[in-house]
């Protein structure tokens, strides 16, 4: 995974500073932003390299040598037509950008043409019933609720075949009916769908040991409300590297304090702060199991992630996790799918990533 966060530059950045920026991250390229991560220019070790042959001094800001006018594509674009547009510009990298021209990430072009079939396969949660989505799911299930004229389930099965996956697995229990002939009716060429059927409602994890076979690799588990592009290649890598039995994936949550946080040493107030933003890491609900993690769960028993993430955490090889930098979106609530709903809409073709 490119964390873009490390290759943000300010146009004030020296040519030296950037210099060393671009030769840290091994990517040879720094993105120009401004104080709300908008895309301002690019700069590559190419264009670098032309401003000294032309005079520019090491301590110049880069400013004087970024790119002002970019190759960008938006969340929207196919990964085969982000290929086209990189092989045809003849560019090894490509700013995705929201709106606002805010950069999300960073697609590098040897990992769109590295993509190939995965032995591992992928598991779907989406037999819960959706309660707080309130009348929205009183005759659908959550995972078919369209985004982009396209349900959230489809969605997630098509980026999970960009990334390789050849066989997902998709529990069902409410509405499990509809969701089973969505598939039939739209299948998803290169993808084997089979489904777990809950008798009864067993939880984030219980339905797991229901799979009808043991996977021979890690495999990837996620929530069927979820969408982002998360690269599962990247975060498989990382899972291998790490080492442990379970990687979580984690999603910084930023929110600010409606009112004025007090410090207290007794009752002496030593200092008052207005209205404070906080910052914690919240579960971004993917997950990746080494296949030995399946003996922990009960059969046909409810049984939840946190609770099987507790377990990994008090062995001795514990629990790593996967920072995921790129756009998230947790479809719990009303407020969460009309936001999403918002988003989509003014993508004038199908959302795809």
């Amino acid at each position: 995974m490119v964390e873009t966060e490390k290759i943000f530059i300010k146009t004030s950045t020296t040519i030296l500073e950037t210099l060393k920026i671009i030769d840290d991250t091994a990517l040879e390229i720094a993105l120009v932003v401004d104080e709300r991560q908008k895309l301002i220019g690019t700069v590559t070790d190419g264009d670098i390299r032309r401003g000294l042959i032309n005079g520019a001094e090491l301590q110049s800001p880069i400013e004087k040598l970024m790119n002002r006018n970019p190759i960008v594509a938006d969340l929207a674009t196919p990964d085969d037509e982000l290929l086209f547009i990189m092989t045809n510009r003849s560019i090894k990298h490509l700013p995705i950008i929201d709106r606002d021209g805010k950069v999300l990430r960073l697609v590098l072009l040897k990992d769109l043409i590295a993509r190939k079939p995965r032995e591992n396969f992928a598991v779907i949660m989406a037999g819960g019933l959706g309660s707080r989505l309130g009348e929205l799911t009183r005759d659908i299930p959550k995972p078919l609720l369209p985004v982009g004229n396209r349900p959230i389930i489809s969605l997630i099965v098509e980026q999970l075949r960009r990334h390789g996956f050849e066989k997902v697995f998709i529990s069902v229990n409410y509405r499990a009916e509809m969701i089973i002939k969505h598939f039939q009716r739209n299948p998803v060429q290169g993808v084997k769908i089979e489904f777990i059927k809950e008798e009864g409602f067993l939880g984030t994890a219980g339905a797991l040991s229901l799979l009808p076979e043991t996977p021979a690799n890690p495999f990837v588990v996620m929530n069927g409300d979820i969408l982002s592009p998360v690269n599962f290649g990247n975060l498989l890598e990382y899972h291998q590297t790490a080492g442990k039995p379970i990687t979580v994936c984690t999603r910084e949550f930023n929110f600010q304090i409606p009112y004025g946080v007090v410090n207290l040493k007794g009752d002496q107030l030593l200092d008052i702060e207005e209205k404070p933003s906080q910052s914690i890491f919240i579960n971004a609900g993917i997950y990746v199991l080494e296949p030995e993690m399946l003996q922990q769960i009960p059969t046909g028993e409810k049984f939840d992630m946190p609770d099987l993430i507790k377990l990994a955490t008090g062995s001795a090889k514990g629990v790593s996790c996967y920072p995921v930098s790129e756009f998230w979106l947790d479809i719990g609530n009303p407020q969460d799918y009309f936001k999403a709903r918002e988003i989509f809409a003014e993508i004038n073709h199908e959302y795809e990533y």
